[in-house]
């Protein structure tokens, strides 16, 4: 069963951290709905995957839709996550493009060309996962763009995640998000987000 649900972002809404003191965390997010897996928090070391498909009449710089996934230590008190990735759409210089940004101490941005997409009708969805694999080097994340026939393409490997050496020092909590950084307007983004799910291990 599909399962869709809205996100509506005020203007001058972020989450964005650059030196030397910008440190902005006041989008509007949204947790999976039930049964399609809880968002937590919950340890580290169970997160297995997420994934959501999200759509947006996209507008201003900068609007965007996508995954959140936030890390705090078990033992902060702190209202906002240490570290943070986001990842999904943001309309960068007039195009959608798929994004994502990785947020350990200072947050890096990388964005790609967003491919042309089957659609149903006059909605264009984008699919996301973000999946914890292992090689022979070690654990790290993977963010995947899931076309129509489910083949992921790679965007981006983020491999600090897993650097202590005990990793339920952290726990993470998994949300959909959307912002609109754009100050000099009153609009609000709305964004759909659609079929999310989370999963973790027992």
């Amino acid at each position: 069963m599909t399962t869709t649900f809205n996100i509506t972002a005020g203007p001058n809404t972020d989450i964005w951290r650059k030196p030397p003191t910008t440190d902005v965390f006041n989008a509007p997010t949204a947790s999976a709905p039930s049964p399609s897996g809880p968002s937590g928090p919950f340890k580290l070391s169970t997160f297995l995957s997420a994934r959501a498909s999200f759509s947006s009449p996209w507008r201003e710089q900068y609007d965007q839709a996508g995954l959140l996934l936030n890390f705090r230590l078990a033992s902060s008190s702190n209202p906002h996550p240490e570290k943070w990735i986001k990842t999904g759409i943001e309309f960068y210089n007039g195009v959608p493009m798929l994004s994502t940004v990785a947020c350990d101490r200072w947050a890096d941005w990388s964005v790609t060309p967003l491919p042309t997409l089957s659609s149903s009708g006059e909605k264009t969805w984008t699919t996301i996962s973000i999946e914890r694999e292992k090689d022979g080097m070690g654990d790290s994340l993977w963010v995947y763009l899931i076309q129509d026939d489910d083949t992921k393409i790679p965007l981006r490997e983020i491999c600090w995640v897993y650097g202590d050496e005990d990793p339920d020092i952290w726990t993470l909590e998994v949300l959909a998000m959307a912002c609109r950084p754009e100050k000099n307007t009153i609009d609000n983004l709305v964004a759909q987000v659609k079929d999310m799910k989370v999963e973790w291990s027992s």
